[in-house]
């Protein structure tokens, strides 16, 4: 008389085999997941802190808050056009002393301010203030790493922001001018 063999699905240990190597493969796949996500938020962070310094550079400085909104209008156009979702992306109210702009989508702080000039150079009668946008995280946690400079008078600057630890709008968000290399002097 013959048996019939139980079925291959039927042994526990085939489920716990099969069950092991999907925690395997999710243990693979989740840091790749969330690394290439990172990449994709502080890609778009620093292709608008860039637009946004291609925008700011041909407009005088914005004194009045029509103006702000204009810059505002000007951002969101370039910033379509170029592709970058910036439906995320608000001005943030009351910015201080020395900063003409900053907003704020979901991961990302953007900062747009007068750069300092060098201390070694006098300005001139009618010379035009330089800009920076700085681009940094909103929480010390997160997708978001790294801190972002663009600026008129200095060459473009990243860091993973691990010494600093800037993020949010508070006192650990950084100050303009912050960013730019000391003068070898």
């Amino acid at each position: 008389m013959l048996v019939s063999r139980p079925s291959w699905w039927a042994n526990p240990s085939t489920w716990y085999g099969l069950f092991g190597v999907l925690l395997i493969a999710a243990t693979l796949w989740l840091p790749w997941a969330s690394a290439a996500r990172s990449v994709r938020i502080e890609g778009r962070a620093a292709r608008i802190a860039e637009l946004m310094l291609a925008t700011v550079q041909p407009l005088p400085l914005p004194q009045t808050a029509a103006e702000l909104d204009h810059l505002q209008a000007r951002l969101d156009l370039v910033l379509h056009a170029d592709g970058v979702f910036v439906g995320d992306l608000v001005q943030q109210p009351d910015p201080p002393p020395g900063v003409v702009a900053w907003f704020a989508n979901k991961h990302y702080a953007f900062q747009i301010a007068v750069s300092p000039p060098d201390a070694r150079e006098t300005p001139g009668r009618g010379s035009e203030p330089a800009y920076e946008v700085l681009a940094w995280p909103l929480e010390p946690t997160g997708p978001a790493h790294s801190a972002w400079l663009f600026a008129e008078n200095a060459p473009k600057a990243y860091t993973r922001n691990l010494a600093a630890d800037y993020h949010g709008f508070g006192s650990e968000r950084p100050l303009p001018g912050a960013a730019q290399r000391l003068a070898q002097g």
